[in-house]
């Protein structure tokens, strides 16, 4: 083996580790398991510079153990990036231990290529789980990027196994002279490298997506703010928006809530109201929080399916409120009952924004309280026809919570 590779790989190893951890300073899930993948994989290959330390055969198992734990780390960060929530990561405990056990009984054997094979289908193995399971949210380049060099990987230790036969044989201590060894230090070079920095551009797109999220969402409720909905309307087409409607509502007389509750409790009954908004939006549709108890609903065309978008966003509405009231009931109780009040409006024709429709909403949203509250008014374009139009205003509809 050479020996500068001794020291080159631990520490470009080194290097990616901590540059990993600093990026975990912005609080990136996955940014602790790049950094200790990294720096478990920094000691496996730092392994043949230890030779005065420690013999050759318990520097073979240190090394395969250190390599079970940096893949293990990789295999985490993965399922942290992807937000898999069932990662199985007892399943991949038990791989790594397996193939650092098998791998150890190689080195009692002295086979050396039994203690390879067995290190490097564990180490393929506990990258492949979560790519497998992370297949389908790949929807970024930097995911896809960083994907493609994790398969690159495992089928790097794929073909060692294959071509084992060729690249080594013998015992434990002729590693170092073997065609093995010296392609094991190639692709670690090269093809390290470039999945280290894969997952590091996966990390810093972790830290532009946080410092994203934080400009255009609600930190209460998680929803979109004033800001992040008029980017996401600026992203649809004016052909979508032309047959849209929106939802305006408005949390009712809740300054009651904080004179009796707290504000505490208050931001508890306002992220209950984002909730049940949430729970109720159909595909393409989005939400935000416009400032304190009020929220504005968006529906693209043909989200509600077919009978009139203003119609469908009323009975949409109405679900939200009927939701709401529940949850509002079960977190204050019932004998202080909270409500909403909503106000609809569709996009006419010839709006070319929403601004319009957004105004026919408050106004919509202004007769619902009038009305007593705790109901829906839809108030309807200008381009429709019938007794709704003429009366400025249509479906009125109140409930008691």
């Amino acid at each position: 083996m050479n020996d500068r590779f001794a020291f080159i790989l631990p520490v470009m190893q080194v290097a990616f580790g901590v540059a990993a951890v600093l990026a975990g300073r912005w609080r990136v899930s996955s940014a602790g398991w790049w950094a200790g993948g990294f720096l478990c994989s920094a000691s496996g290959f730092a392994m043949p510079a230890l030779a005065l330390l420690m013999p050759v055969e318990g520097r073979a198992i240190a090394a395969t153990a250190v390599f079970a734990a940096a893949f293990f780390c990789f295999g985490q960060a993965l399922c942290e990036h992807f937000g898999l929530r069932r990662n199985h990561m007892a399943l991949r405990a038990a791989i790594a231990v397996g193939s650092t056990a098998a791998s150890a009984w190689g080195v009692a054997a002295d086979s050396l290529r039994l203690h390879l094979v067995a290190s490097d289908v564990g180490c393929a193995l506990l990258l492949a789980v979560p790519l497998l399971l992370a297949r389908g949210r790949t929807r970024r380049s930097g995911d896809r990027a960083l994907v493609a060099m994790s398969w690159v990987v495992v089928t790097d230790c794929t073909l060692r196994v294959i071509a084992i036969r060729w690249l080594a044989s013998g015992g434990i201590a002729n590693f170092p002279v073997t065609a093995y060894a010296f392609w094991y230090q190639v692709t670690g070079s090269l093809i390290g490298v470039a999945f280290a920095m894969a997952a590091l551009a996966s990390v810093m797109i972790g830290v532009l997506m946080r410092y994203r999220d934080w400009a255009i969402c609600d930190p209460l409720t998680g929803l979109l703010n004033r800001r992040g909905f008029d980017e996401a309307l600026a992203g649809r087409s004016s052909h979508e928006r032309a047959g849209a409607a929106v939802i305006v509502c408005d949390i009712d007389h809740f300054k009651a809530v904080n004179d009796r509750f707290g504000h505490h409790r208050g931001d508890e009954v306002i992220a209950q109201m984002a909730a049940a908004v949430d729970a109720h939006l159909p595909a393409r549709a989005f939400a935000a929080r416009f400032g304190g108890e009020e929220f504005v609903i968006y529906l693209p065309q043909g989200a509600l399916g077919s009978g009139g978008a203003a119609n469908a966003a009323a009975d949409l509405a109405e679900s939200v409120r009927r939701d709401f009231a529940l949850r509002a009931q079960r977190l204050l109780g019932r004998d202080f009952p909270v409500t909403a009040s909503f106000g609809v409006s569709g996009v006419g024709l010839g709006e070319t924004t929403l601004d319009p429709a957004l105004r026919r909403a408050d106004q919509a949203l202004y007769q619902a309280k009038s009305a007593g509250r705790n109901c829906c008014v839809v108030k309807a374009a200008p381009a429709a026809t019938g007794p709704a139009a003429r009366a400025g205003y249509a479906g009125t509809a109140t409930a008691p919570a």
